[in-house]
């Protein structure tokens, strides 16, 4: 489904990825993970369209889409749910979700997926007419997710959902990854910091640093890796070498 071959990008004359290249498959979870400033997220906004990328290939289902505008690749089905959430706080719940929807215009399936955002998370329904800055973190972060759902999405790029959320919040934002996943059949690519619970419902992983990916496999075998037990999760081990 998607393929990122040897994209470096960055900020003006700063490269924050470096010839980094991965795959992601149709139904899979993948997960990046990596300390603050690895390029994570540099690397989710490159292929969203939001940093256009000085060296290398995106290709999506077959069409080649580095240096295309996010407007575009959104229309495509790649939809983002960024670092922080990004809702519009002066704007209700209810106007949040429409904006989801915006390059939309098949009003029976945008009413669907409104009823399905509702049935996975019933809180919204219930503060349709509040002024989304007011919601709590975790309720913000559903309405994160559920403005993207309405994008009507192929493949969802997730930045960090569990940032800032208390730990129960934190197994609710993961179990709906396993759902999303699951039961709707979405793709995922998951970039997390809290590196055991995401590699729980992902298929494989890559590991990043300075901006270059270090390891990559599946989540078992990441998991059961001495370098990454000591790097993120907190057992011992060796660290991760470049």
């Amino acid at each position: 489904m998607l393929s990122v071959t040897n994209i470096s990008a960055g900020y003006g004359s700063i490269l924050a990825i470096n010839g980094v290249s991965i795959d992601v498959h149709p139904g899979e979870v993948v997960v990046l993970i990596g300390a603050n400033g690895a390029g994570k997220s540099t690397l989710l906004r490159t292929i969203s369209g939001a940093i256009k990328p000085k060296e290398g290939q995106i290709v999506y289902q077959d069409q080649k889409i580095d240096g295309v505008k996010p407007h575009t690749i959104a229309k495509m089905g790649v939809v983002q749910i960024p670092e922080g959430r990004g809702i519009l706080s002066r704007m209700t719940v209810k106007e949040n979700l429409d904006m989801g929807a915006y390059l939309r215009s098949d009003k029976n399936g945008i009413a669907k997926d409104l009823h399905n955002v509702f049935e996975k998370f019933p809180r919204l329904k219930e503060r349709l007419g509040q002024n989304a800055g007011t919601l709590s973190g975790g309720e913000q972060q559903m309405l994160a997710i559920g403005r993207a759902l309405m994008a009507k999405p192929q493949l969802l790029l997730m930045d960090e959902p569990s940032l800032g959320l208390a730990p129960v919040l934190v197994e609710f934002i993961i179990e709906t990854i396993h759902e999303l996943r699951v039961k709707d059949g979405y793709t995922i690519l998951l970039v997390e910091q809290n590196a055991n619970q995401a590699l729980t419902v992902a298929d494989r992983g890559y590991v990043m640093e300075t901006g270059r990916i270090v390891l990559e496999g599946d989540s078992q075998a990441l998991r059961d890796n001495e370098d990454v037990q000591k790097a993120y999760l907190g057992k011992t081990g060796r660290s991760v070498q470049v």
